[in-house]
């Protein structure tokens, strides 16, 4: 160590000494830059104040049997943590013998670990920003560094321990996994509800087929976005297991959707136009030839999601299938304009008249004649 020393000082001879300027409280200097230039710092020394965020603290048993399980706790041989990102992603920190992961997830990634939670305990707690820990921990395990991760200073280096000091806190809850995916999905299912439903009322002199197509864009956009995909995979993934989570998902996501369907079909503008027997059923039907094989295949990772240009151009297809099945006046491709309604005669059976007014679009399409009383006449005839 001397030798090592003397050679230190042997090497600073002869050199310029460098008077190094102490930082000003609240910015630093930045290396190779002018004099003026600094970062401005918050109170607690970083250059963005980011609010203190929620953690769920995971304590499980073992997935794999590992040679120090016979000293743990039975439920707590192992802790990581989640949270919430807002977006339909969830943050996971999780420490490795080899690593610490640090992963955004999806909402059915982020499942299977809230399932494994639930085989041990989960405590929902708020993390110390700028905290009391210190990086003079010694052996960083996962108990030292969640506890690190929360900005405690909890001498602890096991599971167990960590969890019966964090349960003395009076901020910090128990988690029901079930209760919390019910919540979490109502919630979810509800946002992107909104989001799909919201300015498409019927306005004065607008025509129907406008109202669907800018209806379907808004509804067949939030199903197909990520959010809504991984709310999917989850509700069908775990039925079984949190019934009460896919529940909310179908009540807030898809029953919304159809019922706003069904409110534009019986609205009073619209009635003169289209009279389905059954609004309900026809609105299920519309949002079915919505999804159609395009958001099976987005779903199952078959296809990347479409462009609004190809929203649009399915969206439009789909409006105009439905309306054949649902105007008075025939087939009607998306924009054009009504045809006259002689076509139908009010006297005979409604059967008979739905299969005269098929026949006779489908022979106008084929001669591409105007005259509708003849094409008419010639249906009844047949």
């Amino acid at each position: 160590m001397r030798a090592l020393l003397s050679m230190i000082n042997a090497e600073q001879i002869g050199r310029t000494a460098v008077t190094i300027p102490r930082p000003v409280r609240g910015t630093w200097p930045i290396t190779d830059a002018k004099d003026t230039d600094a970062i401005e710092v918050d109170a607690n020394g970083s250059p963005v104040s980011i609010e203190a965020s929620t953690w769920f603290i995971c304590f499980v048993p073992g997935l794999r049997r590992q040679w120090w399980h016979r000293f743990a706790d039975a439920r707590h041989k192992h802790v990581f943590a989640l949270r919430s990102l807002g977006d339909g992603n969830w943050l996971l920190v999780e420490p490795w013998w080899t690593r610490l992961m640090v992963n955004v997830l999806t909402l059915d990634q982020a499942v299977k670990f809230l399932r494994w939670g639930a085989s041990g305990d989960i405590l929902k707690v708020r993390e110390s920003i700028p905290g009391r820990g210190s990086q003079m921990r010694g052996w960083s395990n996962c108990s030292v560094l969640m506890s690190f991760l929360l900005g405690r200073s909890y001498w602890t280096w096991t599971p167990n321990g960590l969890f019966r000091k964090l349960r003395r806190e009076p901020d910090v809850e128990q988690v029901n996994v079930h209760q919390l995916l019910r919540e979490y999905f109502l919630v979810e299912a509800n946002r992107n509800a909104n989001a799909a439903l919201k300015a498409s009322r019927v306005r004065q002199g607008e025509r129907f087929d406008e109202v669907l197509v800018e209806l379907g864009m808004r509804v067949f956009s939030a199903m197909t976005s990520s959010a809504a995909i991984g709310l999917h995979k989850a509700a069908v993934s775990e039925h079984g297991r949190f019934g009460d989570a896919a529940d909310a998902f179908w009540t807030f996501g898809p029953e919304r959707a159809v019922e706003h369907i069904r409110g534009v079909l019986l609205d009073p503008r619209i009635r003169s136009e289209v009279r389905p027997d059954d609004c309900d059923a026809a609105a299920r039907a519309f949002l079915a030839m919505l999804r159609s094989n395009l958001y099976l295949e987005i779903v199952f990772g078959l296809r990347p999601s479409l462009d609004m240009g190809e929203v649009r151009e399915h969206v439009m297809s789909v409006v105009d299938v439905f309306l054949r099945g649902a105007w008075l006046t025939g087939a009607l491709p998306v924009a054009s304009v009504a045809e006259p309604r002689a076509l139908v005669s009010d006297a005979g059976p409604p059967a008979a008249n739905l299969l005269i007014h098929e026949i006779g679009a489908s022979v106008r399409e084929s001669v591409r004649s105007d005259d509708w009383q003849s094409v008419s006449a010639w249906a009844e005839a047949l």
